[in-house]
C-alpha cells in the first residue's frame, strides 16, 4: 500500500501494512544554471482516479512558474512488493531542462539508521532488516546516495542547480537521501520513464524485486 500527498508520493507500506519504508519520493527540475524547483514546494497539484475499474492514481504537477508539468501514473505489482511510476515529463517553454529522483526511504518504519548505494543503475538502501530498490526505464544516467541536509542530491542542486556529488555508497547508518538524474529532457522525445520502487528482505532482493517489475 502506498500514499500520495502534496504531489508526491508519500509513505510507502512494505513489509505489512503497519511499517512504511518511505518517507517520500519527489522529483525536482532544473536548467542546470538559474533554478532548481521540487515538486512538493514549488507547482500546483492535481490527482485523478485514472481509471475507476483500478486503484490507479494519476498526479499532474505544474510548476508555479510555468516552465514544467510532471504527470505520474502509479499502480501496486500485484505480483510483487513493487509500485510502479509511469512518468511524463513536459517542459513548458520548449527549453531543454533536467529531471532528479529524490527518494527519502525510512525501511522499517525508522529513517535514522539506513544505509544506501548503487547497485549497478539501481539505488538501494538498507537496515537491519528491510532494503529497498529503485528502478529505473530508461536508465539513470547519475546516482548518488547522501545523508539529509549535508550530502543529499537537494542540498547539493539547491547550492548551484547541478549535481556535483556522486556518492556511491552510504555507509554509517543515518537519514540517506538519494538521487538519480534520469535521461529526460522534457522536449525532443525525451519526455517518458518509469520507475519502480522494489522490496525485500536484502539489498540484492530489493534490486532483483525493482528489476523485475519493470520487466
Amino acid at each position: 500500500m502506498f500514499t500520495l500527498d502534496d504531489g508526491e508520493l508519500t509513505e510507502v507500506f512494505a513489509p505489512d501494512l503497519g511499517t512504511p519504508s518511505v518517507r517520500d519520493l519527489q522529483f525536482v527540475v532544473t536548467d542546470g544554471r538559474t533554478f532548481a524547483e521540487r515538486e512538493r514546494h514549488d507547482a500546483t497539484h492535481r490527482i485523478v482516479l485514472a481509471d475507476r475499474r483500478s486503484l490507479s492514481y494519476k498526479q499532474i504537477n505544474t510548476s508555479r512558474s510555468g516552465r514544467w508539468r510532471v504527470t505520474k501514473t502509479y499502480v501496486a505489482d500485484p505480483a510483487r512488493s513493487a509500485v510502479l511510476m509511469d512518468v511524463k515529463f513536459e517542459s513548458l517553454t520548449g527549453r531543454p531542462l533536467e529531471l532528479y529522483a529524490l527518494l527519502d526511504p525510512a525501511l522499517s518504519n525508522s529513517g535514522d539508521d539506513d544505509r544506501g548505494g548503487s547497485d549497478g543503475r539501481t539505488l538501494v538502501a538498507y537496515d537491519d532488516g528491510y532494503a529497498s530498490g529503485l528502478a529505473f526505464e530508461p536508465a539513470a544516467v547519475r546516482t548518488s546516495s547522501g545523508y539529509l541536509g549535508v550530502s543529499d542530491g537537494w542540498t547539493d542542486l539547491r547550492d548551484d542547480f547541478r549535481l556535483d556529488w556522486s556518492y556511491q555508497r552510504a555507509g554509517e547508518p543515518g537519514n540517506v537521501v538519494q538521487t538519480a538524474r534520469l535521461p529526460l529532457n522534457g522536449v525532443d522525445g525525451r519526455r517518458s520513464v518509469t520507475l519502480a520502487l522494489g522490496f525485500g528482505t536484502t539489498a540484492s532482493d530489493a534490486s532483483r524485486t525493482a528489476a523485475d517489475a519493470l520487466g
